[in-house]
């Protein structure tokens, strides 16, 4: 067993404590995380942002998601810690294991750092549980106690977005989220989420890996707001926003406790923590609840837009570039999924990115089939004049976030990779080219994208699409439909990935993604516009496999891209794109 285990098992001893729960996250529950939370990572092994590690006196258990089996088949290898294939026939989820030990042996003592819980999943593992004589321990770090050198966190300096990107002030903001709060009898809102406060002050940090958001929490009223930091984050508010009252990160939890009773205080226990939940004063009720802003922000303005589509022309040229360097150079230069993943950051930078917007995803043949494989040293495969080299990567932008994925031909294809290449193709078409009704939602789009890929015996386990944040998290909800979509409300002007794919053991994967806009068109439904600037992969289209109007809508793509780009691309560049995107027919 490892180390880490065996020294957690040793404090878990020394507090009373039988089961042991360490999940993702932090105090804020954001997908990406600072080193210091990694906590997860660190007792299991597993990397990548999904997992949720159980240990106890019989074993150690690690729960995570398809997108990570294979990973996690690597990374857990002689740790003797069993992997739990979430999703899978037969695999308990977490709830249901804790569940099944306490009707198996009674009551026992359950740890967790309930800062790292969300209030939402503290309160239903609470409810589960405690019928069968289980208590909870929820102030317990001790993965903190075990691991010794664990980083701290450096707050980063808090920077101020220009009105020229973000449409909005922060005043018109809070006038709108005030007259929400009017309407719905609550007296204060708590925000939790990093992104949230950041959307709505129009500031941002690097509190985050890949995610330019600041430690902080928000509490507002009719007559107040005040935002909570991390010391040495912001000395003074900015001038515009001189009305904010500033105050320090660890205050928020004193302040929650002095609110009056017989207010009301509107939150989202799946953003606030179980710890911080529980310290808010008696006598005040909770309405717990998404927060207006996750919807205000999802639903991006007309300056934000146009921000937008100005980062993904940016995009586009550091993806042209970057794939007219692979064709031109493959087979003749050593590459590495790592050496490919450095060259395309270089051409990011170039056209002026101050950051990835999440860890580049370079998997050479049997590693696309990793879904969500991050290539380290011991990894690093060579890239070879064969077969597929899938790139799922993004970038920030001064004025806005890009999300793409490109399956790459590095020489000859077999039959089963062209054929494979073009199903995940129709499936992205197919969500191009939906229109919804109003009685229609997230569920209905996954199931008309996926259908070309199930008419084939095809299908992905992973989620069809995110939404995409301005300047904030490439994952951004409400709007995402996962791999068991729920009914979500699409909205124009949401901002989303159209992202299938397909994945084949050991041998190759495929996905193919775009960011597309949601707008209204003219009959009152829901359409999608591709705002996306890259060339799909020519070798690897079979024809024979498309429709007639897949064909059409292809040809349209191509022509846009080459009319976007062209005005911004070397000559020789150029010429080339002009070539991989000349109308295809039959």
């Amino acid at each position: 067993m490892k180390k880490e285990v065996l020294e957690l098992r040793e404090k878990m001893k020394e507090n009373g404590i039988d089961v042991y729960f360490v999940p993702s996250g932090d105090y804020h529950s954001s997908e990406y995380v600072n080193d210091f939370f990694k906590a997860r990572e660190f007792m299991s092994g597993l990397t990548g942002e999904s997992g949720e590690l159980i240990v106890n006196a019989e074993g150690a258990y690690l729960w995570t998601d398809g997108r990570y089996f294979l990973q996690a088949e690597t990374q857990l290898s002689g740790s003797e810690i069993e992997l739990m294939r979430m999703a899978e026939p037969g695999v308990p989820t977490v709830e249901e294991f804790l569940e099944d030990l306490a009707k198996k042996n009674g009551g026992y003592t359950l740890g967790f750092d309930g800062q790292i819980v969300n209030g939402a999943r503290g309160e239903a593992l609470k409810e589960l549980l405690e019928p069968y004589g289980v208590t909870m321990k929820y102030d317990k770090d001790l993965v903190g106690e075990v691991w010794t050198n664990r980083p701290a966190i450096q707050p980063s300096k808090i920077y101020e977005l220009s009105q020229d990107i973000v449409g909005l002030s922060a005043d018109e903001k809070i006038a709108e989220i005030r007259e929400i709060m009017r309407e719905n009898r609550a007296d204060y809102l708590l925000i939790s989420d990093l992104m949230e406060s950041a959307w709505l002050f129009n500031l941002r940090g690097a509190d985050i890996d890949y995610t330019p958001v600041f430690f902080g929490y928000t509490l507002l009223s009719q007559d107040d707001v005040t935002l909570y930091v991390m010391d040495g984050a912001l000395d003074e508010m900015p001038e515009d926003l001189s009305y904010v009252n500033l105050k320090k990160y660890d205050e928020i939890a004193g302040d929650l406790a002095k609110l009056p009773a017989g207010k009301t205080l509107w939150l989202d226990e799946n953003t606030a923590n179980y710890a911080l939940c529980l310290n808010v004063a008696e006598g005040v009720t909770l309405q717990n609840r998404e927060t207006p802003i996750a919807i205000m922000k999802a639903v991006k303005n007309d300056t934000e837009i146009d921000a937008t589509l100005n980062a993904h022309v940016k995009d586009g040229i550091a993806m042209v570039n970057f794939i007219y360097w692979l064709k031109q150079n493959r087979g003749k230069i050593e590459m590495t999924e790592l050496s490919t993943g450095d060259y395309l950051w270089n051409c990011r930078k170039e056209q002026g990115a101050f950051d990835l917007s999440f860890e580049t995803i370079s998997g050479y043949g049997p590693n696309g089939a990793i879904i969500h494989y991050a290539p380290t040293e011991e990894t690093n495969a060579k890239v070879e004049p064969k077969s597929f080299l899938l790139v799922d990567s993004g970038g920030h932008y001064e004025d806005g976030t890009t999300d793409i994925t490109r399956t790459i031909a590095m020489g000859p294809l077999t039959q089963e990779e062209k054929d494979d290449y073009t199903y995940v193709l129709k499936s992205h078409i197919a969500m191009a080219t939906a229109v919804l009704t109003p009685d229609m939602n997230g569920i209905d789009l996954d199931r008309i994208t996926r259908q070309p890929m199930r008419d084939a015996g095809l299908d992905f386990k992973h989620g069809l699409s995110h939404g995409i944040g301005h300047l904030l998290s490439v994952h951004e909800g409400p709007n995402i439909l996962r791999r068991v979509p729920t009914p979500i409300q699409l909205l124009p002007g949401m901002i989303m990935s159209d992202e299938p794919g397909v994945y084949i053991d050991h041998k190759f994967g495929v996905r193919i993604e775009n960011e597309v806009l949601l707008y209204q068109n003219e009959l009152g439904n829901t359409a999608f516009q591709s705002i996306t600037y890259c060339p799909y992969e020519p070798e690897a289209i079979n024809v024979d496999l498309l429709s007639d109007e897949e064909i059409d809508w292809l040809n349209a793509y191509n022509m846009e891209l080459r009319e976007t780009l062209t005005p911004y691309l070397d000559e020789d560049v150029a010429k080339w794109l002009i070539d991989e995107t000349k109308p295809i027919s039959r």
